[in-house]
């Protein structure tokens, strides 16, 4: 009886090792480590020394022109210098061809402001700038309309802006230099008497050019 029951444990025994056994995986073998490519060949030293070549060569290539770099300069600047006269010989041809159009306005216009400013001529104290200051005024307001008449944009005619200036000192800054003068005090009136003077020699000086132009 007992041998039977200890035949019985022995088998049991060994199919549960059996089993235990089965159960169990097998370990893997590590994986094999990746081969890291290897480097670039390093270049060859011909190539090397035909880049360097090369570079030396574009560096030390000459323009074809056989001029120094002073000689171009001084080219540039000469072209920049035609140009810059052939522009503005164009413009002042416009110009010239706009205002021939307007000349009777232009002449009319002028000789208004060479009468206005004689006016002040008659002036032997303050109180008499002031009477003629306000007795041409409205005749200077309706001469600075007629600068609209010759250019309404004031980017037709060469002289629009020396009328509206001049009109402008005469209707302030002069009469008021002129004041002060008879109290001393000269400053302001020679200072308007030669931006006037600077005005009137350019208005003539274009007028003229003008008159004598071809239509």
């Amino acid at each position: 009886m007992r041998a039977a029951l200890a035949g019985m444990l022995v088998t049991v025994i060994g199919m549960g090792g059996l089993s235990i056994g089965c159960s169990k995986e097998p370990e893997k073998a590590p994986a094999a480590p990746v081969a890291a490519a290897p480097p670039p060949p390093p270049p060859k030293q011909e190539a090397i020394d035909a880049a360097a070549d090369s570079i030396r060569r574009t560096k030390m290539v000459a323009p074809s022109d056989g001029m120094s770099l002073a000689d171009r300069i001084a080219k540039r600047q000469a072209d920049n210098k035609k140009l810059a006269d052939e522009n503005a010989a164009a413009e002042n041809k416009r110009l010239l061809a706009y205002d021939k159009t307007k000349l009777p306005l232009h002449q009319q216009l002028f000789a208004s402001i060479k009468k206005f400013r004689e006016a002040y001529g008659k002036a032997k104290n303050k109180s008499d700038v002031e009477k003629i200051r306000n007795g041409q005024q409205k005749a200077i307001d309706a001469a600075a309309k007629k600068i609209k008449t010759i250019d309404s944009t004031g980017a037709n005619s060469n002289v629009v802006t020396d009328y509206d200036v001049m009109l402008n000192s005469l209707s302030n800054e002069f009469p008021e230099g002129l004041a002060a003068s008879f109290d001393g005090d000269k400053k302001l009136l020679d200072e308007q008497n030669a931006e006037l003077d600077r005005r009137t020699k350019k208005i003539e000086g274009w007028l003229a050019e003008v008159k004598a132009a071809k239509k």
